[in-house]
């Protein structure tokens, strides 16, 4: 074992999380008890993602066209398909060069799809691609109980990250057909060492364990717009929560003094905000000086990202006050909470507290609003979540224990300030970025609706899968509102392959459309044949 794995081992094993050394092994039983899950051999490689032929692919193709076309339209179509698909034609000279690229790759889609899903779109990350995750809302009576969360946090983060790189996560299995199928988890490996760089042409992904470089041992803290580094291992060892506690105070001390003063050195993170061609020439500019690149090399390569909040002055704070409907006023709550984490509210509230580039940002509100914003091309919402679930059940295990005082505080070296050299055209783009990022924030349209009569229970109970029958209701309201279906595009899993991510299903299928037709008031199906059809 080489110095650097072994010190791993070393920080691992003195810092290790009682909650999910217990949950790992609980789920390790299971996987060893259940006979779906034995009969899965974890350590062979996953298969490749197959390659459907054309024949399969243009049939799908047309099926999804059908039920959105006229009938001229899709004749038109299928003429152009036949000439494709003829033996010796183009479909089948581009199905043998994609047969051929498939065997060199460990998955043939990979680079396409990630190029052209996220990194040739020019549009800017926040609201258009960086999703947004709300946590369940804690009551903070003062400062220090927002900054003991924050420790907390981060302790449970890094615990959780540390059984990553030790490669002990339990491989994910599904859950049903071929249950017990392990499933890719390269996802899980990029969360806490990738970043996502800006570029002129199409962006690019960069991954910190592909580096010679030393591995990061510090956080990026922004408060007030003002980001600082925080290192979570000095001297081989990692900061205890009662540690961290007191740098992130010291953090917070200094962002406040500084604030609106020439000290600031804030706004930088709203260039970040901007379409990535914009962002990509600011980004040159500010390399130019050295001082920018040490502040641009510790922010991509940093663990991952805390953003200390100021409270929000949110809307629901007075639609409240006149709604009767406590169902309706939490809606109307969860709806600002996510809008904090989607963009930050605007750029007087939190929206320049972000750098959205790097994968995961954690937020914390002075307020108790707490909950995370994400650089999406990384990883996919299912793997997110298993580390939010973590972060819970470390924070429950953690909440009933005190912190425990450690004597050296005095000692650890005051968080460092990233001080940056803004030129003259840096500023005025600062400022477009965020009088652009306002008006993007304003043409925002969010209304959560909590729907109570019934859940997930009562498709199960009618033999539907949730999902399924959630996609068929869309595509049954949009009908009603405009008497066609439309292309839709819904997210699979392609994790039982190799480097699988996903690929999309088009709801608007034929017999969706059938169904939607036999449920309208002029239709001659009872309300038994039209249970009989749905299912």
């Amino acid at each position: 074992m080489n110095n650097k794995a072994t010190r791993r081992s070393l920080i691992l094993e003195a810092n290790k999380s009682h909650c999910l050394v217990k949950y790992i092994e609980n789920l390790l039983k299971k996987q060893r008890e259940d006979p779906d899950y034995v009969k899965w051999d974890v350590t062979k490689p996953l298969p490749k993602l197959p390659i459907p032929s054309l024949k399969q692919t243009l049939e799908k193709y047309l099926g999804c066209l059908m039920p959105i076309l006229s009938d001229e339209a899709y004749q038109s179509t299928e003429k152009i398909v036949k000439e494709f698909i003829r033996d010796g034609g183009v479909g089948q000279k581009l199905q043998n060069l994609l047969i051929k690229e498939s065997e060199t790759k460990e998955n043939w889609v990979y680079d396409w799809w990630l190029e052209d899903m996220y990194l040739k779109n020019k549009l800017p990350l926040p609201i258009n691609s960086n999703p947004g995750m709300i946590f369940p809302k804690e009551k903070f009576n003062d400062e220090d109980d927002q900054l003991k969360f924050a420790a907390r946090l981060i302790s449970g983060i890094m615990d959780y990250k540390f059984f990553i790189d030790q490669k002990k996560l339990p491989v994910d299995r599904c859950s049903w057909r071929e249950k017990g199928q392990p499933l890719c988890m390269e996802q899980y490996y990029r969360l806490f060492s990738s970043y996502r760089v800006p570029g002129i042409d199409q962006d690019k992904q960069v991954n910190s364990n592909n580096s010679l470089l030393v591995e990061p041992e510090h956080v990026i803290v922004i408060s007030r717009n003002q980001m600082f580094v925080l290192d979570v291992i000095v001297n081989f060892t990692r900061l205890s929560e009662d540690q961290l506690y007191h740098q992130l105070k010291r953090i917070k001390r200094q962002s406040e003094e500084d604030e609106n003063t020439s000290n600031g050195f804030a706004d930088v993170g709203f260039l970040t905000s901007l379409p990535r061609n914009e962002w990509a020439k600011a980004r040159l500019e500010l390399l130019r000086d050295s001082t920018n690149r040490d502040c641009i090399d510790m922010i991509e390569r940093c663990i991952f990202i805390v953003c200390l909040d100021k409270k929000v002055n949110h809307n629901s704070n007075k639609e409240n006050m006149i709604l009767e409907n406590e169902s309706e006023m939490s809606s109307i709550q969860m709806r600002d909470y996510v809008l904090q984490m989607l963009h930050g509210c605007s750029s007087e509230d939190n929206s320049g507290n972000r750098w959205f580039d790097k994968t995961m940002q954690f937020v914390i509100s002075e307020d108790g609003v707490c909950g995370l914003n994400y650089e999406h091309s990384i990883a996919e919402g299912i793997v997110v979540i298993q580390l939010s679930e973590h972060l819970f059940r470390y924070i429950e295990e953690k909440r009933k224990q005190k912190l425990y005082r450690m004597p050296s505080i005095c000692e650890l070296p005051v968080p460092r300030k990233l001080r940056w050299i803004v030129s003259e055209p840096i500023s005025a783009q600062i400022r477009e970025a965020k009088s652009s990022f306002d008006r993007r924030i304003d043409d925002l349209d969010l209304f959560v609706v909590k729907f109570e009569k019934f859940g997930r229970d009562f498709p199960k109970m009618i033999k539907a899968s949730p999902d399924s029958f959630i996609q068929v209701m869309l595509q049954f309201a949009y009908y009603r509102v405009h008497n066609c279906l439309v292309s839709t595009y819904e997210s699979a899993s392609t994790r039982r392959f190799r480097h699988g991510r996903v690929d999309n299903i088009r709801a608007n299928s034929c017999e969706a459309l059938a169904w939607i037709k036999s449920m309208q008031p002029n239709s001659t199906f009872t309300v038994i044949n039209n249970f009989d059809f749905f299912i």
